[in-house]
């Protein structure tokens, strides 16, 4: 499993395929903006409700090839951040 970040879901596949991976579970750092439960539990960790609104994301994020990805051959797949979080957590 790895956060999501900063650089592309094809990179990401690319740097657990590269480090012997046989799958990988990008763990998404955004809540989205109709996932009570989501946004329950990042309400619970910040203090400014204000700017905690405005760090949801509307829409579902796409992982889609950015035309990089032909070498990738693992299975990948974005976990929702509360789902990520849950499953985090029973690996603890």
């Amino acid at each position: 499993m790895a956060d999501r970040g900063i650089c592309s879901f094809v990179q990401k596949a690319r740097n657990a395929q590269h480090a012997g991976a046989a799958g990988l579970i990008i763990a998404d750092n955004v809540c989205q903006c109709n996932d009570d439960k989501c946004l329950a539990m990042e309400q619970d960790d910040k203090d400014d409700n204000a700017s905690f609104l405005t760090n949801c994301q509307g829409t579902e994020p796409i992982m889609a090839d950015d035309g990089s990805g032909g070498d990738i051959t693992i299975p990948t797949f974005l976990m929702f951040k509360y789902d990520a979080a849950q499953s985090k957590k029973e690996v603890k």
